[in-house]
C-alpha cells in the first residue's frame, strides 16, 4: 500500500473518530450534563422568548421572566442574592397560570413581600403582562397579603442601558442577562451556606428553640413535597437545598451544612443540625415530625 493511500486512510480514521465524539457529545454527554443542572441553570435559547416581564420588590427580589410562546416561563434571570429562594425550584418550564402564582407565594412564604412595593416591567407583549398582573394581585389577595403593584413598561435595549450591557439586538442583550444571572448563582453557592452557618453561630439558641426551628424546616420540607408532588427525592438532591431553609421569620437561624434530608414515599427523612454560639442542637426525623428524636440518625 502506497504511503499516499495510508495517510489518506490514516486521516479518515482521525475524522471518523472526531464524527463519532461530536455524536456521542450531541446525544450522550450534553444530555446528561443538561439534565445534572438545576431548573434555573439550563442553557439558555433564544427560541423560548417571546416576551419579558422584570419583578421588582422594594428592598427585595429582583428578577428577570422570560416567557415563551405558549404562555410558559422559560427562564428565570436573577438580578439579586435576595432571588436566592427561587434558584432551582423547578418553577421554569411551567405554564405562567402555575408558575406566577408559585413565584408569588416563595416570596411570601419567605416574607420577602408583605408591605412592599412591586413593580412589574412590561417587555413586550401588553395581554401577557395584563394576564401575569392579575396572576400576582389574585395571589396576593388569597395570601392577604398587603402590597402596591406598580405597573411600567421598557424595552431590551433601556435595560442594556442600566446593565452596562453593549449590545444592541435583543438576542445578545438576553444572552447577557443571562450569563449576569449564572454568575449570581454561583456567588450565592459560594456564599450562602457559609453565611448562614455564621450567623447562626453567633447566636445563644436553647435547646427549646433549637427544637422549634428544626421543626419549622422540617415543616417546609414537608410542604415543598406536597406542593411539589415529590414522592422519592435522594439525599443530595440540589431542588431543594435544606442550608438555604430559614428556621425563622427573620431569616436568620439556618441548618449545618452537615444537615440532610431525603424523600421517600412521601414521606421525610431528615437529619437537621440548628448551631448555636457555642454548640450544635442535632434532631432526627425519621418520615414524620411524630417521629422526631435528639441526637443524629442512626
Amino acid at each position: 500500500m502506497s504511503t499516499k493511500i495510508e495517510k489518506r486512510l490514516y486521516i479518515l480514521e482521525i475524522i471518523a473518530i472526531f464524527i463519532v465524539v461530536i455524536i456521542l457529545f450531541i446525544f450522550k454527554a450534553w444530555p446528561e450534563y443538561q439534565a445534572s443542572l438545576g431548573s434555573s441553570e439550563k442553557m439558555f435559547s433564544n427560541k423560548e422568548y417571546a416576551t419579558a416581564i422584570e419583578v421588582k420588590v422594594a428592598n427585595g427580589p429582583e428578577f428577570f421572566l422570560v416567557i415563551n410562546e405558549k404562555n410558559n416561563l422559560s427562564f428565570i434571570f436573577i438580578e439579586n442574592q435576595k432571588t436566592a429562594v427561587l434558584v432551582n425550584q423547578n418553577i421554569e418550564g411551567k405554564n405562567i397560570n402555575k408558575a406566577i402564582p408559585e413565584i408569588i407565594e416563595k416570596l411570601i412564604d419567605n416574607h420577602l413581600i408583605e408591605n412592599q412595593t412591586i413593580t412589574l416591567i412590561n417587555y413586550k407583549d401588553d395581554t401577557v403582562f395584563k394576564k401575569v398582573v392579575s396572576l400576582v394581585q389574585s395571589t396576593l389577595n388569597e395570601n392577604q397579603t398587603t402590597s402596591q403593584i406598580i405597573e411600567e413598561k421598557s424595552t431590551l435595549q433601556i435595560k442594556a442601558e442600566q446593565e452596562n450591557i453593549s449590545a444592541t439586538q435583543d438576542s445578545e442583550i438576553l444572552w447577557e442577562l443571562y450569563f449576569i444571572s449564572r454568575e449570581l448563582m454561583d456567588d450565592i453557592k459560594d456564599t450562602t451556606t457559609t453565611s448562614n452557618e455564621q450567623t447562626s453561630s453567633e447566636k445563644e439558641i436553647t435547646e427549646d428553640q433549637a427544637a422549634m426551628y428544626a421543626d419549622t424546616i422540617y415543616q417546609k420540607i414537608n410542604t415543598y413535597m406536597i406542593n411539589a408532588k415529590v414522592k422519592n427525592q435522594n439525599r443530595n438532591n440540589e431542588d431543594m437545598p435544606i442550608q438555604y431553609i430559614p428556621g425563622d421569620n427573620n431569616n436568620e437561624i439556618y441548618p449545618t451544612t452537615s444537615s440532610w434530608y431525603y424523600i421517600k414515599n412521601y414521606k421525610v427523612y431528615a437529619e437537621i443540625g440548628i448551631p448555636s454560639k457555642n454548640r450544635e442542637y442535632i434532631f432526627c426525623y425519621n418520615g414524620s415530625q411524630e417521629e422526631k428524636r435528639k441526637g443524629s440518625c442512626s
